[in-house]
């Protein structure tokens, strides 16, 4: 089924009249989710046999397996799994694949299979994000401690491949998804491929070279490594600076607050919400000063340098539960300096403070569209609709992209992005960051 393509009204309630009975018995949120089943009762390494016990790491593979091979996305094609059983290559046939069913689901029929979860934070890794109208897609964790942005495996829509891809919470919320479990999902240790590093961060010149520096969070181990320009490989350029940074959900790098001379940075810790500045440039917990609260109510939290002509770099944040878009004045971003600036921009998956891109003087950012993939750019000083320009497109499959100033000489800011599937790590030319202009640098992130 077509992602994001709502059904026609009269077909929906043909099928729901056909249905109903077995949807309905399925969809209640209070049913009890079925006794996970244990290791003792299936040797995790075996093989699932077609509609029988399978494994939340076997589910992964099957799908991974349609991934590397590049299936593309067809309502009436079909394309073996690794035993050779074919299965229709839409949404709802990739998760039915994933399952090892008798048969190619519907997003309708699904529910037939698995139980509704009480919520989202009940998601295990080879769970279903089902919005039965519409699109279905197989969950495989979260990004982050406070479970703001999740990442997925899915058949999107005509023209695209079997992809991983990641989507806020407010976005899933909006769009209906709503999460089940296989009934027969066999409880094992989950094995997931590395994630790599995560909260990829500038935060400006750390070691003298006058070359912006970027700091990030290894997913494995919570430790806090830097990495020196210009292309942030291993070795001499990856330092440790830090570990137990797991516990926050954002990291953002906003220059100078406390006049020392050194950039500073701003985080948001997943456990309670609170927002502390940590001083360069190592960050290190004696630095650390608590400057506010309630911040896990904000996503996207980005440094847009001095907006408000203070001499103080401002930031800007997303509130998740309406889309509202505020400006927050340093050095302490408190509410008393909260300005809303715009509206309806839970739509986007990721918002990048990248410098001046237009010759204007403000600093300007760029945004994904969390349904299209497509890349906008907006200026400064208050990033309204009327600056929106439309930069690029595809850019869903990327992720931990962070603006990192002029690399190769040019006085135009660069940008480095993560392609999600393959962890390589790729630098792109400004002003638009086209394809054209795109080098890899590194892998493994």
């Amino acid at each position: 089924m077509s992602a994001f393509v709502r059904r026609p009204a009269v077909r929906s309630a043909l099928l729901a009249a056909a249905l109903g009975a077995v949807v309905l018995g399925v969809a209640v949120p209070s049913q009890a989710v079925p006794a996970p089943r244990t290791a003792a009762v299936k040797a995790a390494a075996a093989p699932s046999q077609v509609g029988g016990e399978i494994s939340r790491t076997e589910m992964i593979q099957r799908v991974q397996y349609w991934i590397d091979k590049g299936v593309p996305y067809s309502q009436s094609g079909y394309y073996p799994d690794l035993q050779g059983r074919n299965y229709r290559t839409d949404c709802s046939g990739l998760v039915s694949m994933a399952w090892h069913l008798p048969t190619s689901a519907t997003t309708w029929t699904l529910p037939q299979y698995s139980t509704r979860l009480g919520g989202l934070d009940d998601l295990q890794p080879g769970d279903a994000l089902n919005d039965i109208d519409s699109h279905v897609m197989l969950f495989t964790g979260w990004t982050d401690a406070s479970h703001t942005t999740a990442t997925i495996m899915e058949h999107a829509k005509p023209g695209t491949k079997a992809r991983k891809a990641s989507y806020s919470r407010n976005y899933i919320n909006s769009k209906g998804f709503k999460p089940y479990r296989y009934n027969r999902v066999l409880e094992t240790p989950v094995t997931v491929p590395d994630k790599g590093m995560t909260n990829v961060t500038a935060v400006g010149d750390l070691t003298g070279d006058g070359i912006t520096d970027v700091i990030a969070v290894e997913t494995s181990t919570g430790d806090l490594y830097r990495y020196s320009g210009p292309d942030y490989t291993g070795g001499s350029a990856r330092v440790k600076i830090g570990y137990g940074w797991d516990s926050i959900s954002s990291i953002v790098g906003v220059g100078d607050l406390t006049g020392d001379g050194v950039p500073d940075i701003i985080a948001v810790d997943a456990g309670t919400g609170d927002l502390y500045r940590y001083s360069g440039p190592n960050y290190n917990g004696g630095s650390k000063v608590k400057i506010g609260n309630g911040w896990d109510s904000m996503s996207n939290v980005t440094a847009v340098g001095d907006l408000t002509g203070d001499g103080v770099p401002d930031i800007i944040a997303v509130e998740t539960k309406t889309g509202d878009l505020y400006r927050y004045s340093g050095p302490n971003y408190n509410g008393g300096s909260k300005v809303k600036i715009g509206n309806g921009w839970n739509v986007y998956s990721t918002i990048v403070g990248v410098g001046d891109l237009t010759g204007d003087g403000v600093a300007d950012i760029i945004a994904v569209d969390n349904e299209t993939g497509d890349l906008y750019r907006y200026s400064g000083p208050n990033y309204n609709g009327g600056t929106k320009v439309k930069i690029g497109a595809k850019w869903d499959s990327m992720i931990n992209m962070a603006g990192v100033g002029d690399l190769n000489g040019d006085k135009i800011p660069d940008l480095i992005a993560v392609e999600q599937s393959t962890q390589k790590l790729f630098r792109y030319s400004g002003p638009d960051f086209t394809g054209g202009s795109r080098v890899q640098i590194g892998t493994n992130w």
